[in-house]
């Protein structure tokens, strides 16, 4: 499985960059990057804007790669990140501000596409659905054609004969954090 973590976005309703706020010892981009480490992932790529999300990829053993053009949206981020893909094995986008995913639920996720290797995967926790999603070999030409601030989505509403939703148990895996009063939320359930 190639594992590409999408972080040069510009944190606009955060303020300031959220991958590089903490939640608890860690950041959190560095807390997502040592999960992954953690998951049956033999590849795995961080496509990052700001020199200081790179040199944590760096310092963190994984292949990383500067996008210069992270202003043209997340369509960039996901071409620089196939580049780098080992072309044997389905492709799981990361968004780097999903702090709680966890080795069981990934893993998971990996086992189901392993076993429908032609299908996308996506996480589901009750009625809500989100990232980490699993696109197969056959749709890298159609996320390699997107542009601009296109992300995955666009090429699962063109292929929605191929999508399997997998039930996760953590009702924190599909959190991403977006706005400073969220961020504080997840630091209180944190420390309970």
């Amino acid at each position: 499985m190639n594992g590409i973590i999408l972080a040069s976005g510009f944190s606009k309703r955060m303020g300031k960059n959220k991958l590089l706020m903490n939640i608890g010892d860690e950041l959190i981009i560095e807390k997502v990057i040592r999960t992954i480490k953690k998951c049956n992932i033999s590849n795995i790529i961080l496509v990052g804007r700001e020199e200081e999300i790179i040199n944590i990829g760096i310092n963190e053993g994984i292949k990383t790669i500067k996008n210069n053009f992270a202003i043209n949206g997340q369509s960039e981020s996901i071409k620089l990140g196939l580049k780098e893909v080992d072309l044997n094995h389905n492709y799981m986008f990361f968004c780097g501000d999903q702090p709680f995913i966890d080795k069981e639920s990934v893993n998971k996720l990996i086992k189901v596409s392993a076993e429908n290797s032609k299908n996308i995967i996506i996480p589901k926790f009750k009625d809500k659905t989100g990232s980490p999603i699993i696109f197969p070999i056959s749709l890298k030409k159609e996320l390699e054609s997107l542009n601009g601030d296109m992300g995955g989505r666009e090429v699962i509403k063109n292929n929605k004969d191929k999508i399997k939703y997998v039930g996760i148990n953590n009702s924190l895996f599909l959190q991403d954090i977006d706005t400073i009063k969220e961020y504080e939320e997840f630091i209180k359930v944190i420390k309970r």
